[in-house]
């Protein structure tokens, strides 16, 4: 698969068959989250994969009740060294490239911004001087899921300065999808 069709392919799944992962792809998406850039290669990153039917339970009332959680295959908390100026900037491009690697895999995932973050600590037992960055559930997919429209890129690119849209080879970006 090529890397357009992973993105065009990636959707925020929140139903998920019951099914497990074999260990040779969590090897694949674990080396995903590893070959991430960083801010100074700082590499500031740890992550906590909650598998245990329990523990995604109880993270339901932590992030705000979405139920979807306890159905995933892995709930995934993103934890970094706050004292680290690109924690948020780091942590979110190494999970992006776990997700991205996931669609390839035949997998799904989805953003979890909505969470209590001392609850989260405190069900997975993340230390006090860690935060978590945010949360990810992760799976294999049931279901049909839909893409949502799109804004046109003509109405987030600009050239040079702001508001100014962007031209290619003499054209403006087309509204063409």
């Amino acid at each position: 698969m090529q890397v357009q069709e992973v993105i065009q392919k990636r959707l925020s799944i929140r139903q998920y068959a019951d099914a497990s992962i074999p260990d040779e792809h969590m090897d694949i998406l674990f080396k995903a989250l590893q070959l991430a850039p960083s801010a100074n290669n700082s590499q500031n990153w740890e992550f906590v994969f909650a598998k245990d039917s329990d523990l995604k339970q109880r993270l339901v009332p932590a992030c705000f009740n979405q139920g979807f959680i306890k159905d995933c295959a892995y709930f995934i908390a993103g934890v970094a060294d706050p004292r680290q100026k690109w924690n948020m900037v780091d942590i979110t491009i190494s999970l992006t490239q776990f997700t991205l690697q996931a669609v390839e895999l035949g997998y799904g995932t989805c953003w979890i911004g909505a969470f209590d973050e001392s609850h989260v600590k405190q069900v997975l037992n993340i230390p006090q001087n860690r935060k978590v960055v945010i949360c990810m559930t992760f799976g294999r997919p049931q279901g049909k899921h839909v893409p949502r429209g799109r804004r046109a890129v003509e109405r987030f690119v600009y050239q040079n300065q702001f508001g100014i849209r962007f031209k290619l080879s003499g054209e403006y970006i087309s509204r063409k999808k």
